[in-house]
């Protein structure tokens, strides 16, 4: 797996005119290379190469205890094991990793240079299904066990190129100086103190557990009158082992609290306590979590060629870490808080459902054996997806830092209850201020409309604690066969004809679909509230502004591609 992020060297600039002037310098950079070569791009040697196993054994037996109650019993066993082993840093196992397991006790155990340890991961799971009456009309059924996820290798591959002796790291902090843009992309910069060991490392606990999840369910099918089947089931998944990071070389020392109304969190030293490594992050596990999903549904099928089917579902959770990158530096950048990184807070799922409705209306009318036409109408409405309200502004690090354990448009937003409960200043926008009162009154507007935000006046926002819009979207399916029977055999050709999200043909504002705002790509589910401005006088007493005048769905993005209504013939 070659990933060498960045390689080309990233820049960012105050603004497009700085990038322009030529003269002044890029306000952050970044940049990974190869420590055991030059190359750069695909014909690096940095590359993470390993060998891993994932073996698996099942056995499942079925048991009819009587005529209408059935067993299904079974037992899984995986065995992923990892049969290389990362190049050893002696010098960080020896000396850095001592002083790392100091301030974060969590870490004790740690090996440089150990994949982490073969498992025998046991899947035990049970079934029933029991006809009530005896006459397949009434059918309750569940079951409950354990379940191994397919192994995400990608995780501990990183210990293969991120250790300390395969690549290194710069960034604006460590140049030494100002840092001006440099086009050549064989020309970009390194460490000024270029030495190995550098760079960033990955390392996992000896006794890691890959994810596994405990879930149970138990439903209901019935058929009733003529022809009605109704459904009702319940899920629920408990999580057993998933995955979570601190960035143990992150000073953990505060260097001191927020003054002022009542949002008091820390603001963290923002230095590596060994200078050597720009982050040292650590992959262990959490139990913490779990989800939840219940769905009801009617179908019908008429003899006049109608039929209709409808179902509701609702589906909720609670996670700390997703697991949705295959990057450990972004699994750890991705985790929200209050007070630091190394301080992830278990929240809403980003993988909550929340409300979904599902309706098909669908007619069917065969006009002889050769030709038939069928019409069909889909309707999909559900919840927006769930996201977090942080707090934004290009001044964010100033709260601690990118890199340190406190960073930008991750920490979740606290809800002032008054005017008073949030140190607002004026700015200027377009030539005219924008007082103070002006922006209480947009935020205070957007708190009132969000129950994400109403709920939570007085207290931080919690994670992913609301929803995107709820959008509505409506298809129609036009179907046509045509059959002819050549030489005995029937030969058929089907012409479809299909518009995608209808409401939005018949309206421009119809069939929407909404994002969540952000200023950068790296924002994702993050809902910037309000922006840090800068420290006051005091130098601990932050400052902010509300820049939104919207609320509800003005005050999100329109998706472009779902949003938009599609022929196709």
């Amino acid at each position: 797996n070659i990933f060498v992020g960045q390689n080309f060297g990233t820049y960012r600039f105050a603004n497009l005119n700085a990038f322009l002037s030529d003269t002044v310098p890029a306000i952050e950079y970044d940049r990974t290379y190869s420590l055991v070569d030059e190359a750069i791009g695909d014909e690096t040697k940095a590359a993470a190469v390993f060998k891993a196993v994932q073996l698996g054994f099942y056995v499942q037996d079925e048991w009819s205890v009587t005529p209408r109650f059935t067993l299904t019993g079974g037992v899984r066993l995986d065995i992923p094991v990892i049969s290389s082993d990362p190049e050893l840093d002696t010098a960080f196992q020896n000396t850095v990793l001592p002083k790392l397991q100091a301030e974060y006790p969590i870490a004790n155990g740690i090996i440089a240079g150990q994949a982490p340890e073969g498992q025998l991961m046991l899947s035990p799971r049970l079934g029933f299904e029991f006809d009530i009456a005896g006459n397949r009309k009434s059918i309750l059924r569940g079951g409950a066990g354990v379940f191994t996820s397919r192994i995400p290798f990608v995780w501990p591959g990183a210990m293969f190129t991120n250790n300390g002796l395969t690549i290194g790291r710069v960034d604006e902090t460590n140049l030494g100086g100002t840092v001006d843009f440099v086009s050549d992309v064989n020309a970009q910069y390194k460490h000024p103190n270029f030495s190995i060991p550098s760079g960033q490392v990955d390392v996992f606990v000896k006794d890691f557990k890959y994810p596994q999840v405990f879930r149970a369910n138990l439903a209901l099918d019935q058929k009733f009158g003529n022809g009605f089947e109704f459904s009702l089931e319940g899920l629920y998944t408990k999580t057993l082992n998933n995955i979570i990071y601190s960035n143990i070389n992150s000073n953990p020392d505060v260097k001191f609290a927020w003054t002022g109304p009542t949002d008091h969190r820390n603001v963290y030293v923002n230095t590596n306590i060994d200078s050597r490594y720009s982050a040292v992050y650590m992959g262990y596990n959490t139990d913490l979590g779990y989800t939840y999903n219940l769905t009801a549904s009617l179908a019908k099928e008429f003899s006049t060629g109608f039929s209709a089917y409808v179902a509701y579902n609702y589906g909720d959770g609670q996670s700390v870490n997703d697991g949705t990158s295959s990057q450990n530096s972004s699994q750890w950048r991705g985790q929200v808080h209050i007070n630091g990184r190394n301080n992830p807070v278990l929240g809403r799922t980003d993988y909550a459902m929340g409300h979904r409705i599902l309706m098909n209306l669908s007619y069917r009318k065969e006009w002889n054996d050769n030709l038939a036409t069928s019409l069909s109408l889909f309707y999909n409405g559900e919840s927006g997806e769930a996201f977090s309200w942080t707090i934004g502004g290009n001044g964010a690090n100033n709260l601690a830092g990118e890199r340190g354990s406190t960073g930008r448009r991750r920490q979740l937003a606290y809800v002032p209850k008054d005017i008073n409960d949030i140190n607002l200043v004026p700015y200027v926008a377009n030539g005219d201020t924008v007082t103070i009162q002006t922006q209480w009154n947009n935020l205070n507007a957007m708190i009132e409309s969000d129950k994400g935000l109403s709920d939570r006046r007085g207290e931080y926002v919690e994670k992913n604690g609301s929803f995107a819009p709820f959008s509505s979207l409506f298809d129609l399916v036009l179907r046509q066969d045509f059959g002819a029977d050549l030489g005995g055999d029937m030969h058929k050709i089907q012409i479809s004809f299909d518009i995608f999200n209808l409401a939005n043909l018949l309206n421009k504002d119809w069939g929407l679909v909404y994002t969540i705002p952000g200023t950068q790509n790296e924002d994702f589910n993050n809902f910037q509230l309000y922006q840090f401005e800068k420290y006051a006088a005091d130098t601990t007493t932050p400052t902010f502004t509300y820049r939104q005048s919207k609320v509800d769905e003005d005050a999100f993005n329109i998706e472009g591609t779902s949003s938009r209504w599609r022929m196709r013939v």
